[in-house]
């Protein structure tokens, strides 16, 4: 029993007091980095820093934050396709930017503050997922020098690049729709949307940190997606968030 346990894997990940930055494989991590496998380590019941059990929070979370993000952009794909081709009157770009009679009053100030977070996050999102895609694909095409290295990263790189641009893309158009047709047609379903976005965008961030607060995480892959999609967690999640509450009350002020 002792020779089949003395395994890589459980050398490495066995559960033994460490240091988050030796279990992070780095003396130089930033805060923003250890505050995630700090999130993850509460996740898991504020035990000790051990991988190789989960329990069921941990397990829920990372079931259904790929199936979120998957929601939302199939569902921002639906409504360009809806609107598109299906729709008499059209849902995506039906008003151009939030704007009023009385000029920038506070209300129209908090949408556009809105809309331009969620942008930033689609970005940050799609910048980290294309390092970490990029950084692996590069590692394993070492193993294949038939069509030349450089050449299929640099194909990889450009695929890779034009998917996840693609979905920031569409999930800012959608939810520039969902904001604007809840500010200007006060219409209380899309209110609801862009609250189930908001749950959609804390779990997927949460599912983030698990997989970042791992030995084996996206930071084995890329730095740079680390370090994105920890700020994101940290910094731009819960901005997002509050603006998004503030956009709907503003949208139904009291009269």
């Amino acid at each position: 029993m002792a020779s089949s346990r003395a395994t890589w894997r459980w050398q490495e990940y066995a559960n033994e007091k460490r240091r988050i930055e030796t279990a992070a494989d780095t003396e130089e991590r930033f805060l923003v980095e250890l505050m995630v496998v700090r999130t993850r380590q509460c996740l898991k019941g504020c035990v000790a820093l051990d991988w190789t059990h989960e329990n069921w929070i941990v397990a829920t979370i990372c079931t259904t934050a790929p199936a979120f993000r998957m929601a939302h952009f199939l569902t921002g794909v639906y409504m360009i396709i809806q609107s598109r081709f299906f729709l008499e009157r059209a849902l995506v770009f039906r008003y151009d930017a939030f704007t009023s009679s009385s000029g920038a009053s506070p209300g129209i100030i908090t949408m556009n503050v809105c809309l331009v977070l969620w942008a930033i996050d689609f970005l940050f999102l799609a910048a980290a997922y294309h390092y970490a895609q990029l950084e692996s694909t590069g590692r394993w095409l070492r193993f294949s020098p038939v069509m030349g290295h450089r050449f299929m990263r640099w194909m990889a790189g450009l695929l890779h690049g034009i998917f996840f641009v693609s979905a920031a893309i569409i999930g800012i158009i959608s939810t520039h729709t969902i904001l604007s047709l809840m500010w200007h047609a006060r219409n209380g379903w899309f209110a609801g949307l862009l609250a189930f976005q908001c749950v959609m965008l804390v779990v997927g961030a949460l599912g983030d940190a698990i997989d970042l607060g791992s030995p084996w995480g996206i930071q084995e892959a890329s730095r740079i997606a680390s370090v994105l999609l920890s700020l994101r967690l940290r910094v731009l999640v819960p901005v997002t968030v509050i603006f998004s509450v503030a956009a709907i009350f503003a949208s139904w002020l009291p009269s």
